[in-house]
């Protein structure tokens, strides 16, 4: 065989098993760490539910970010247990003063100490982010970003090894509505950036790819009858999210009906038609207010969001096959 023919051949092959392999990855799991608030609001633990309940995803771990981040993880924890997935690695991040109540306390703290401490979540995510390829992982940031931006100040390079965050935060033109489910018709200052704005402004100058679910998005309402039928569905993680309903439901200052905030990042991620991002230029004020500001884009956010698509899709999610 001519060496042009063989060198020709052997290009091909390549060709074709890179062809293969990208194929193949694009069909595998997301690879994922999840960054949450769990226990306060229970948009977080149907979220986490969500997350558990789709094969999508390759769940590199999940740490827990702002107030008693040890409660938040002993409330992860007893979920995954619940769940079957006791394998999936948990991390407390920087303990903060509280920012609103814990309402599931009590069912966190059923959860046994673990006998050592949790892992550092800033260090643990850092070493999965040094471990795998470059742009490899996507963060889901539900959180403050207490934890993201101690990442950052420990280990920048590291944090630019993300291929994106898919956060909720922020209000672009749209704020907390009256009741659950409505959008006001003016910005407010969301809660996630509001108790860590300058954490936010960290990620911002990253140069880390942000998909932003701002409140314009994400007020979508668990309705009684929706609410109901899921959690007439007999299983363990629904049974557990029953519970966390209930004592939310019992302690929290917002009424019984859930607004599922934290669910559109993960329903944008396993379904991307549920809405459509448009490039922004988003600057954040020391009281947490983020706005639109000329220049080059620094997110992309979604405005809106088919709620039907989302609500459809964690129910059907959260019914055992």
């Amino acid at each position: 065989m001519k060496p042009v023919v063989r060198i020709l051949l052997i290009s091909l092959a390549l060709i074709g098993a890179t062809i293969r392999v990208t194929a193949a990855r694009a069909g595998a799991p997301q690879d994922i760490i999840v960054d949450t608030d769990i226990g306060d609001d229970i948009d977080d633990a149907f979220a986490l539910a969500l997350v558990l309940a789709s094969p999508e995803f390759q769940i590199d771990g999940i740490t827990t970010s702002f107030g008693d981040t040890g409660l938040r993880a002993r409330e992860v924890q007893r979920l995954l247990r619940i769940a079957g997935r006791p394998g999936i690695p948990v991390a407390a991040g920087p303990r903060t003063a509280p920012g609103t109540p814990f309402t599931q306390a009590e069912w966190a703290s059923s959860e046994p100490q673990p006998p050592t401490p949790f892992p550092d979540a800033v260090g643990f995510m850092l070493g999965r982010l040094r471990a795998a390829p470059p742009g490899r992982i996507t963060l889901i940031a539900l959180a403050p970003l207490t934890t993201v931006g101690a990442m950052i100040d420990r280990d920048p390079v590291a944090f630019r090894r993300l291929r994106r965050v898919v956060m909720m935060g922020g209000s672009i033109r749209r704020g907390y509505g009256a009741h659950a489910g409505e959008t006001s018709s003016q910005p407010s200052i969301e809660y996630n950036i509001r108790s860590d704005p300058t954490g936010f402004a960290k990620l911002l100058a990253s140069t880390v790819p942000i998909e932003m679910m701002p409140i314009d998005a994400t007020e979508i309402a668990l309705g009684d009858t929706r609410r109901n039928r899921l959690f007439a569905i007999r299983s363990p993680l629904n049974g557990a999210l029953s519970e966390l309903y209930r004592q939310w439901a019992a302690h929290n200052a917002w009424g019984v009906t859930p607004t599922l905030f934290d669910v559109v990042p993960v329903a944008r991620l396993l379904r991307p038609s549920v809405c459509k991002p448009v490039p922004l230029r988003i600057a954040v004020s020391n009281a947490g207010a983020t706005s639109v500001v000329e220049g080059a884009p620094n997110v992309t956010a979604c405005l809106d969001v088919d709620r039907d698509a989302v609500l459809d899709l964690l129910q059907d999610r959260l019914q055992p096959k």
